[in-house]
């Protein structure tokens, strides 16, 4: 019985077309991809420190982070994959890191699985949610993809740290 089984998976098998492309890219294009040519929404989260990029940090890092970074301004997005606003917003994130680079890191915290009793414990309870340290100190807190709240407090609390 399972040999007849086998063999009648076979057919059908052999009858069906081979899939030789995935989104408009040949199969063995995918094969050889490399990381630096990942896609976009990939490259988001495996950013590198360098300045005016964003990178994603954990729960082990988090106040690493805020320490290494001095009096620099440090908006830490905490975010999830299946945030519709998180999304929205990623892109000016992206350009206010790169026009504030000097005074200026962003960084990223997802909220779900291992850095959830973190996410617990600084109390985030909306997505996406926009932190401000400054000497490891929270000194703003921005619910909801705002724009011109995030513009204002960067204005703010930035340019008080170039001015010191």
């Amino acid at each position: 019985m399972s040999s007849a089984l086998s063999a009648s998976m076979m057919t059908r098998t052999a009858h069906m077309p081979a899939v030789t492309k995935y989104r408009g890219v040949g199969i063995d294009a995918l094969r050889r991809k490399s990381s630096s040519s990942l896609s976009s929404r990939a490259k988001r989260h495996v950013r590198c420190a360098a300045a005016g990029e964003i990178r994603e940090i954990g729960k082990d890092d988090y106040y690493q982070t805020l320490k290494d970074a001095g009096d620099k301004l440090v908006i830490v997005d905490f975010f999830t994959d299946w945030c519709g606003p998180c999304k929205m917003i990623y892109p000016f994130l992206e350009e206010l890191a790169r026009d504030n680079a000097d005074s200026l890191e962003i960084v990223k915290l997802n909220c779900a699985g291992e850095n959830r009793e973190l996410v617990n414990e600084l109390g985030v309870r909306v997505l996406p949610t926009f932190l401000f340290y400054k000497n490891e100190k929270n000194v703003a807190t921005v619910k909801g993809a705002k724009r011109e709240d995030l513009k204002n407090l960067i204005a703010e609390h930035a340019t008080a740290s170039a001015s010191t």
